[in-house]
């Protein structure tokens, strides 16, 4: 499930068809018998907008997980920018010393050259697709429960729309009082606390070594 492609358009539970959840306030001077050959205007309908990635990576949770994402692949591009390096070394010295070099020495470095394109090309498809599938868990994860809290919001807060505007141009204009977002990350992060790493635990001290005593005297 990927949440932000289908956050496009959120649809709130109990919108305009609900017949509970505060209809009447939403559909003012309108009766709840009224004859259906009677009409008159709606009135009241609530819209609000949210940046619906920009909302995921500004909760605790989603700041964290960043973190750690980068250090899990951290080591993994340090180890492809050193290939890279040695790449650009090869290649250097056959600009630089190629005229000079016997054909064998010189073949032995385009061999290498070879060797190292290769590899540098394998250690940065390797790290892509596994920051892609990395990425998208996390995408998944987040954004089912940014979603329920959105519901839970819109509903509670009486919104019969929310759009969001972080993938599309949907939204031409918006004024900053309909913008949820900021509430939204504040909800999130209060519903999904981050649990503070817990300390380290020393090692338990060494045990002091039994006092010798000397042997009574015979």
């Amino acid at each position: 499930m990927r949440a932000t492609r289908v956050a496009v358009l959120i649809l709130v539970a109990g919108l305009l068809l609900a017949p509970q959840g505060g209809a009447a306030q939403r559909f003012e001077n309108v009766p709840e018998a009224k004859p259906a050959d009677q009409t008159a205007p709606v009135a009241g309908i609530k819209i609000g907008v949210i940046n619906f990635q920009l909302a995921m990576a500004n909760t605790q949770e989603g700041k964290k997980a960043s973190d750690d994402l980068r250090g899990q692949f951290g080591p993994r591009q340090a180890e492809m920018e050193k290939v890279q390096r040695e790449l650009n070394d090869l290649q250097n010295q056959l600009r630089t010393q190629g005229n000079t070099l016997s054909e064998e020495a010189r073949a032995q470095l385009v061999r290498q050259g070879e060797q190292r394109r290769k590899l540098a090309q394998r250690l940065d498809q390797d790290m892509r697709d596994d920051i892609q599938d990395a990425q998208e868990e996390l995408v998944t994860r987040l954004g089912t429960k940014l979603k329920s809290v959105i519901d839970q919001y819109g509903a509670d807060k009486g919104f019969s729309l929310i759009l969001d505007y972080s993938q599309s141009n949907t939204v031409v204009f918006a004024t900053r009082t309909v913008d949820i977002t900021e509430d939204i990350v504040r909800l999130y992060d209060q519903a999904y606390p981050v649990q503070a790493a817990a300390p380290a635990t020393p090692p338990p001290a060494p045990r002091p070594a039994p006092a010798r005593t000397n042997p009574p005297p015979k």
